[in-house]
C-alpha cells in the first residue's frame, strides 16, 4: 500500500510521513527505526491499552481514563507532569497511541512542552486514522465547547496501521466513515463511488483500510495548501459546524463521527434550500450516509442547534461560515448571521 509524504508550507516543519502497515510488528519496527538514540514518551488510554497493547505485550508511560470527557486542560497537567518526571528534554518524542482524544491531547502537549517537541501519532480508531492524526490541529474542550483551546503543531511521522481496527467496536467504523464521506464530497466524486460500492460489498477492514489512502490524500492536499485554515482548509469543516452543536447539546453522548454525518444533512438541507444542491445530489449523498450505518437526524431544534452555533470558535463578528455542498465533489463557503 502506498504511503503518503506530508507537506505543510507554513507550519515550520520538514515535510512527515503517513505509512500504512498491516501488521503490529511492522508498526513497532517502523517506530523504532524513528526514535532511535531518543528518549520517547508513550501516551494512550485505559481502552486501547487494554484492548490493543496488552495483546502485543507493548507497555505505555502514561496511561489516561478514556473518553471525551478526558479532554481537558487538567489531562494535559498529567501529561506534561509525566514528561517532567522522565525528564524529557527538547529532543524527546511523545508518542500518541489512541484515537482523537488522545491524539488531540498528546499533539498539544508536546507543542508547549518546553516550547514545542515532536510528536508521533498512531492512531488506533478509524476516525484517528481519517482525520484526526493528520494535518496538525490539537487541543481540547472547556465548557464553552469542543476543541476551543488549541495549536497547530504536525506529527514528525503518524502511523497507521490495520490491525488496530480489529479491536473497534462497530459504532467506531461507522464514526471513521463519516469523516471518509465528508472528504468525498469535498472535492473527489470518484472516492464518493468508491464508498458507495463499498457499502453495498463486504464491510471488511481490509476494504476499509485500502480505501484510507485515498481519503487521508485528500485530506493532505487540502492542509498543504493552508495550514493555518485561513481558507481553503475551511471546507474540512463540511458538517462540523453542526456536529459540534449537536455533540455539546447531547454532552458528548452522540459521537463526533454521528454528529458529523447529521451535520453533512443539515448542510446539504440548508443548500438545497439556497438553491445551491440538486434533490438528486443531496438524496445520494443521505442515501450513502444511511447505507454506512450513520445517523440523519437528532433530537435537537434547529434554534437549540443555531443557539449553540452561537459559541463556535470558528465564529467572527457574530457570523459563522457554513460549508454548504453544491453537488458532489464540489462544496462552497457561505458566511452567515448568528
Amino acid at each position: 500500500m502506498k504511503n503518503l509524504t506530508i507537506t505543510s508550507q507554513d507550519s515550520g516543519k520538514k515535510n512527515y510521513e503517513v505509512l500504512f502497515l498491516q501488521e503490529f510488528s511492522e508498526l513497532e519496527t517502523a517506530l523504532n527505526k524513528f526514535t532511535k538514540g531518543r528518549k520517547t514518551f508513550f501516551i494512550t488510554d485505559e481502552n486501547v491499552s487494554n484492548k490493543l497493547l496488552k495483546k502485543y505485550n507493548f507497555t505505555a508511560d502514561l496511561i489516561l481514563p478514556a473518553g471525551e470527557k478526558e479532554k481537558n486542560w487538567a489531562t494535559v497537567e498529567k501529561i506534561l507532569d509525566k514528561a517532567f518526571e522522565l525528564k524529557l528534554d527538547r529532543n524527546s518524542i511523545f508518542v500518541a497511541i489512541g484515537g482523537g482524544v488522545i491524539g488531540d491531547l498528546v499533539g498539544f502537549s508536546a507543542s508547549i512542552f518546553m516550547r514545542g517537541v515532536d510528536v508521533v501519532q498512531i492512531p488506533t480508531s478509524l476516525l484517528s486514522m481519517v482525520d484526526s492524526s493528520v494535518g496538525g490541529k490539537t487541543g481540547f474542550n472547556n465548557k464553552f465547547g469542543k476543541n476551543l483551546v488549541g495549536s497547530f503543531h504536525a506529527p514528525s511521522m503518524v502511523l497507521t496501521c490495520r490491525a488496530c481496527l480489529e479491536t473497534l467496536p462497530p459504532e467506531e467504523i461507522t464514526n471513521g466513515l463519516a469523516e471518509m464521506i465528508k472528504h468525498a464530497i469535498i472535492t473527489d466524486k470518484d472516492h464518493f463511488k468508491s464508498l458507495e460500492e463499498f457499502s453495498r460489498e463486504n464491510f471488511s477492514l481490509q476494504n476499509i483500510f485500502n480505501l484510507l489512502p485515498v481519503s487521508v490524500g485528500i485530506k493532505a492536499g487540502i492542509v498543504a495548501q493552508d495550514f493555518k485554515e485561513k481558507g481553503e482548509r475551511m471546507k474540512l469543516n463540511l458538517g462540523h459546524t453542526f456536529g459540534h452543536a449537536i455533540e455539546k447539546l447531547s454532552n458528548l453522548k452522540i459521537p463526533h463521527g454521528q454528529a458529523v454525518a447529521i451535520g453533512i444533512i443539515m448542510a446539504g438541507e440548508y443548500a438545497i434550500k439556497e438553491n445551491l444542491l440538486s434533490d438528486k445530489d443531496f438524496q445520494e449523498i443521505k442515501d450513502l450516509i444511511i447505507a454506512c450505518k450513520l445517523s440523519t437526524t437528532c433530537d435537537f431544534s434547529y434554534e437549540e442547534i443555531w443557539q449553540t452555533i452561537a459559541f463556535d470558535k470558528k465564529k467572527n463578528n457574530d457570523e459563522i461560515t457554513l460549508i454548504l455542498p453544491t453537488k458532489i465533489g464540489e462544496v462552497v463557503l457561505k458566511t452567515v448571521k448568528l
